[in-house]
Parts: C-alpha cells; sequence; structure tokens
C-alpha cells in the first residue's frame, strides 16, 4: 500500500507542478463531460495529456484534443457501460442495505469491493492506453484490471490519494472546475509510471525526455 500512496502523492506533485496548464485542461474536461456521452473521451484527452506531461518538456492542448478525437466514439460504449456496471452495483447496494444476516453483510462487501475496483481501473486504463506499443481500449482494460488485482494493495494506495482529492473537493465544490479530473488524471499516469518502474520496463524519468515506455511488455 505504501508504494501506492507514494506513487499518488507523486502525481499530486506533479498536478501542482504544472498547475496553471492542468487548471484550464480542467475546466475544458468538465465542459466536455457535461454530455454524458463524451466524458470517457474528455477523460482520455486529459490522461493523453498529462502523460505526455511526464515525458516531454511541456505540457499542450494538442495532446488533449488528440486523446478526446482518437476515443469519442468509442467512448460513447464506455459510457454506456460505465452507467450500467454502477447503476447495477448501486441497486445491489441497496438492496442489501437493511440485510442484517451474514448473507447480506457478506454481499454488501462483494458489491462494495467491485465498485472500488470499477473506479479503479477507469482511473488507470487510459494512462494505460497511452503506454501501450499497439494501443486498444480492450487491452487497456485488461491490462489496468490485470494490475488492480494483481497489486490490490498498491491499486488501493492510489485510491486513498484519490480519495482524498475527491473529499477535498467534495467540501470545496469550486474545486471541482480547477483541480478533480486533472488531478486524477496525473495520479492514474503516477501510477502506471510506477509499475513500469517497478516492472524495469523505464527508469524513473529525472528530466522531460525520452521515449514513453510501453507497459504492454510487462504483461504480454
Amino acid at each position: 500500500m505504501g508504494m501506492g500512496l507514494k506513487a499518488g502523492f507523486f502525481g499530486l506533485r506533479h498536478f501542482f507542478k504544472f498547475m496553471s496548464t492542468y487548471i484550464w485542461a480542467n475546466a475544458l474536461w468538465i465542459l466536455l463531460t457535461l454530455p454524458v456521452l463524451t466524458a470517457p473521451a474528455a477523460w482520455a484527452g486529459l490522461c493523453r495529456m498529462s502523460y505526455y506531461a511526464y515525458r516531454t518538456p511541456s505540457i499542450t492542448f494538442q495532446e488533449f484534443w488528440a486523446g478526446f478525437r482518437a476515443h469519442w466514439k468509442g467512448g460513447i460504449v464506455l459510457s454506456l457501460i460505465g452507467c450500467l456496471v454502477v447503476m447495477i452495483n448501486i441497486v445491489n447496494l441497496l438492496g442489501y442495505t437493511r440485510d442484517t444476516s451474514l448473507q447480506g453483510m457478506v454481499m454488501r462487501i462483494v458489491w462494495t469491493l467491485t465498485l472500488v475496483s470499477w473506479f479503479g481501473i477507469q482511473l488507470i486504463a487510459f494512462p494505460m492506453l497511452n503506454a501501450m506499443k499497439q494501443p486498444t481500449l480492450r487491452g487497456a482494460y485488461r491490462n489496468a484490471a490485470v494490475l488492480v488485482f494483481r497489486s490490490p494493495l498498491f491499486a488501493l494506495g492510489v485510491l486513498v490519494v484519490s480519495g482524498l482529492v475527491i473529499l477535498f473537493t467534495t467540501l470545496f465544490p469550486a474545486a471541482i472546475a480547477l483541480v478533480t479530473g486533472a488531478a486524477l488524471a496525473s495520479i492514474g499516469n503516477a501510477a502506471v509510471l510506477n509499475r513500469l518502474v517497478a516492472a524495469g520496463i523505464q527508469e524513473m524519468p529525472t528530466s522531460a525526455e525520452g521515449e514513453p515506455a510501453r507497459f504492454d511488455e510487462a504483461y504480454s
């Protein structure tokens, strides 16, 4: 869990380093998320921009739009699937809310873990996509699931830091337009970068130069 916390806070430091650009990107993400069907494409653009911010001298919105254009069609499908998954989990959780039996308690734990795992996969799937030699949404989600279930404590640590970001923006709603998405994208990219380094695929960048690492080589 400690490595996950480390990766999460590394992502936050990166966000603050490029905060002025990240804030503008976050505002753009908010606008493009309002139509729910384009939300995944907006998230893809934000993650792509953040991914290259770790590896290039400066952040540009060109990468944001490249990510958005590349995944707006697939994003519609993901949006529908995501809504379905969340709705099923919430309905099941509500259905067992008043069940005080052992079975009810077990089912609440199962559905809660399913929901948490789903959000964990969402957090790192698009950062994963950018790190793949042959990027596909299916492959990115598969690799994200592999990371979450092979390293659950690491994923939990990353989710704890992400939860702190979400809690902060819940307490200060104005921060949603300035921080939430961009900070989470940076955290997701930091998590993928951490696993790339741990797998020996690349060294931790000491500057903003170098070829992007390829995650799929670690889990092929």
